[in-house]
């Protein structure tokens, strides 16, 4: 049995019977506007999303929060935490781990529970997780936005055109599917192939919510799955049987890029934790651009005639930062490639400036840890004396970058993450 995903915009038929001039005028018109919706949808900005979902596997040799860690270590932003095969209890205690493991690593991976908003309910509001992921048999949206915190975001896997017409409200990101047969489970719900995905997009229209594209996704499927218009592809059994996992985060990054690239040549500004790369990347991306390179640190430290370090020692963090907000005024503006120091997009002051410039922002997003391990090779981070104290900075700060556009090295060097970037 064919389902039917939608009907396409049809114009008036003609009779053959002569036609006044106000009415062929009106039918023109009807026919122009049904044209230029399907040619220039509404620009829409999208919520930030990686362009690879992970999400845990059951039958990996790892316990569901070891597959945390370890993706969250490989440089996975966004890990789903799916336990399908284990009792309340065995989902609650990896649950527990699995949000202790994010906390002491600097609020790294970003953590969605699937589906069991009865264990999020059990769990303390200063430890809940980003995310909690529902399908369109579970509990209602509304239902689910009433009982949990607003800083919860809710996902939502949707299959039918009855559903994608109606879509309830309070939906952060949005999963359609499934395009194959899922390898992880079986499904009832017809495969939808990628034209029932791009019919459906059709029907969604443009909205914010981040489209996920889901259901027996291949590494193969990953630049079909961004021209048919996704925003992120989730992926189980791909991830879970690859040794090498971040190879697909950074595929799935070079193919969205490819089909969405970021527009550069105005300028950027890099932004991210202490020991993140944005340095670094920027002076790789400045002469590959065009444009002048400028480093906030750096033009502080002209300024004062000291280094970061001997400011904060000796005169304290509310004098640099105050510091900092003028050299930002003085010195930043568009054209440029800008890195911002790791403290300076999380001051209010500055991140208003940072705005107001009209230039693309983009976190170098790296796990905290291998942030700390870059430090050891520096003594003038004056935040950085001991782990524990930089990852808990890490994690303090990690809310103000979620709704930033991410980039992502997966263990490359810096020169190839530029070269991605840029399309060398």
């Amino acid at each position: 049995m064919r389902m039917k995903y939608g009907s396409s915009i049809r114009g008036s038929s003609l009779s053959g019977e002569p036609m006044r001039a106000s009415s062929a005028k009106m039918v023109i018109m009807r026919c122009w506007s049904a044209f230029s919706f399907r040619k220039k949808p509404p620009d829409v900005r999208k919520r930030p999303f990686p362009p690879l979902y992970a999400i845990t596997d059951d039958r990996s040799s790892r316990s569901p929060a070891e597959q945390v860690r370890f993706l969250g270590d490989l440089g996975f932003p966004l890990v789903q935490l799916r336990c399908k095969t284990l009792s309340s209890e065995q989902f609650k205690s990896q649950l527990d781990q699995a949000i202790e493991e994010a906390r002491t690593a600097g609020q790294w991976p970003r953590l969605c529970l699937n589906d069991r908003i009865d264990l999020l309910r059990t769990v303390p509001p200063e430890r809940q997780p980003w995310g909690l992921h529902l399908g369109q048999e579970d509990t209602p949206i509304e239902q689910a936005r009433t009982l949990l915190s607003p800083q919860i975001k809710l996902g939502l896997s949707s299959h039918i055109e009855a559903h994608w017409r109606d879509l309830p409200e309070g939906i952060h990101h949005l999963g359609v599917g499934p395009i194959y047969q899922p390898r992880s489970k079986p499904s009832s719900w017809v495969p939808l192939g990628w034209e029932g995905f791009r019919n459906a997009l059709q029907i969604l229209g443009p909205r914010i919510h981040p489209i996920i594209a889901i259901g027996g996704l291949h590494q193969q499927d990953l630049k079909q799955a961004y021209r048919a218009g996704a925003d992120s592809v989730a992926m189980i059994t791909e991830i879970s049987s690859d040794p090498h996992p971040e190879n697909l985060l950074w595929e799935a990054q070079r193919e969205r890029w490819q089909v969405r690239p970021h527009n550069l040549k105005q300028g950027v500004v890099l932004v991210g934790h202490s020991g993140s790369g944005k340095t670094s990347l920027g002076q790789e991306l400045a002469p590959r651009l065009g444009l002048p390179f400028v480093d906030l640190d750096q033009a502080i430290e002209i300024k004062a005639g000291r280094s970061i370090s001997e400011l904060f020692e000796n005169q304290g963090e509310t004098h640099f930062r105050k510091l900092e907000y003028e050299v930002a005024l003085e010195h930043l503006k568009p054209g440029q490639v800008i890195a911002l120091g790791g403290g300076a997009w999380h001051q209010s002051d500055v991140r208003l400036h940072i705005q107001s410039l009209n230039l693309p922002i983009l976190v170098l997003a790296e796990p905290p840890r291998r942030c700390w391990t870059r430090l050891q090779s520096t003594v003038s981070r004056p935040l950085a004396r001991s782990e524990s104290e930089f990852l808990a900075r890490c994690a303090q700060r990690a809310a103000d970058l979620h709704d930033l556009d991410e980039v992502y090295s997966c263990g490359r060097s810096i020169r190839d993450l530029a070269n991605q970037l840029t399309h060398n």
